[in-house]
């Protein structure tokens, strides 16, 4: 159980794209056009990324910037590899990280 970490393998593992609470929001749909784009390029993906342009990987970072989230929707986090991975269901909060922030 510890940190988990914002690098390109747990982007690429991350179920947020498809998960039911972020999936008809604009805001991440055009978060994720640019993530897209910008994964292309090489480097560190904190050196590429700031926390609040990325529609992934909330575990690592915390709450969406994004307004439009449907936090009545059925969450995937429990199902994502990265919480697998780093034993999130140990920490609080275990899902919704979108919504409730960074796991402590």
């Amino acid at each position: 159980m510890g940190k988990v970490d914002l690098n390109r393998e747990n982007i690429n593992k991350c179920l947020c794209a498809t998960c039911p609470v972020q999936v008809d929001s604009k805001c991440s749909k055009d978060k994720l056009e640019l993530l897209n784009q910008k994964l292309e390029k090489e480097g560190d993906v904190r050196d590429i990324f700031k926390d609040e342009e990325l529609p992934l990987v909330y575990c690592a970072f915390g709450v969406a910037e994004c307004g439009d989230l449907s936090s009545t929707e059925l969450c995937k986090c429990t199902q994502c590899p990265v919480w697998l991975e780093n034993n999130l269901a140990n920490n609080e909060p275990i899902e919704y990280f979108c919504v409730e922030g960074v796991p402590k």
